[in-house]
């Protein structure tokens, strides 16, 4: 089958590959024909080799989805023709703590797929069942590959950060965590402002679409945001911030825009040192939780949301073949799209 395998470390050393069609091996797994993977930045710091989660030679992709063509014989909740998605997680050690109370997301011993583990971009992938859902009917297979992120959006923005009806909350960046993030927070009755640059102007645009109360270009009109927080607030600044990109600049916005006893939760990942005011963080009270992946809660409720309509994906996703992967990194990595969905088949 084909396959986009990174095939060592550094700059590059990407391509597709023929690789031998994974087989069932437990009784616990089934096997997919995948429909569609999403592009991560992730998937592009792997592209430069700066991922230090990343064990190659490995198949690439971790959002992903497809139809059940082979179950195992200990297969019970899904069958053949079931249109699912599944959770990077391929195996946890079951043992540590973290495992026992449910946050296998923390375990140090996790398998991930397309790090540590064959990925999704690729014909066909095997899972265990544990890590396999069930696509809602009315999800396209183009949505469902945000499955994953939205996934990690719950997981931060509902799960970790205390969210309250009439909260205003500013959101990060107006990428795909932003983007979901914002419907998260419009579903828990708070009031979302989303910021971005002026490059980001489509994604403002899209945001309010999304549901946004405000959108603001921070190049152009950072007073703005400062003045908005305020009179939304009776002069006392953001309830909370969701930290949705790894611009070091951004943390320290959040923090000068955030009420005392605020709440500020990062979910973008940081490429480069960057600098805390721990004094105002002492002076303020202020909360700061940070948030990695997901866990099969977080699952269960997106996939809720997604069925019911209360969040869509499929604005954000643009689809291409595997074959012109290449254009679908530049064009994540030069923000001429939000979610690329790579398909197989096509």
């Amino acid at each position: 089958m084909k396959a986009l395998v990174k095939l060592d470390v550094g700059e590059g050393k990407i391509s597709v590959e023929d690789v031998d069609e994974p087989q069932i091996t437990r009784d616990d797994e089934v096997k997919i024909k995948v429909k569609a993977a999403g592009i991560c930045g992730t998937d592009v710091e792997i592209l430069h080799g700066r991922d230090a989660l990343f064990r190659p030679p490995v198949i690439m992709g971790h959002e992903f989805t497809g139809e059940i063509v082979e179950v195992g014989d200990r297969v019970g909740k899904l069958k053949i023709g079931d249109r699912v998605v599944f959770e990077p997680t391929v195996s946890i050690c079951g043992e540590c703590r973290y495992c026992r109370s449910g946050r296998y997301n923390l375990c140090s011993n996790r398998m991930i797929a397309g790090f540590s583990a064959p990925g999704g971009f690729a014909e066909y992938a095997v899972r265990r069942q544990k890590y396999t859902h069930k696509l809602p009917d009315k999800v396209s297979y183009a949505a469902g590959a945000l499955c994953e992120p939205l996934a990690v959006c719950i997981h931060a923005v509902l799960e970790l950060t205390p969210i309250f009806p009439g909260d205003t909350v500013v959101v990060m960046g107006p990428g795909t965590i932003g983007l979901l993030s914002l419907q998260l927070v419009k579903v828990s009755g708070a009031c979302p402002i989303v910021i971005g640059t002026s490059k980001d102007k489509p994604r403002l645009d899209l945001a309010k679409r999304l549901g946004a109360e405000y959108t603001i270009n921070i190049e152009e009109e950072k007073e703005t945001l400062s003045r908005i927080t305020k009179d939304l607030t009776e002069g006392c600044g953001a309830d909370v911030v969701i930290g949705c990109c790894g611009a070091p600049s951004s943390l320290r916005l959040g923090i000068d825009v955030l009420r005392k006893g605020g709440r500020y939760t990062q979910i973008g990942l940081f490429t480069q040192e960057v600098s805390f005011p721990v004094d105002k963080m002492s002076y303020h009270e202020l909360t700061l939780q940070g948030s990695f992946g997901q866990k099969n809660s977080a699952w269960k409720r997106g996939l809720t949301l997604l069925g019911k309509g209360l969040v869509d994906t499929l604005p954000l996703a643009s689809s291409l073949p595997m074959s012109r992967w290449e254009e679908g990194f530049k064009m994540v990595e030069n923000k001429e799209a939000i979610k690329v969905v790579l398909q197989p088949e096509a």
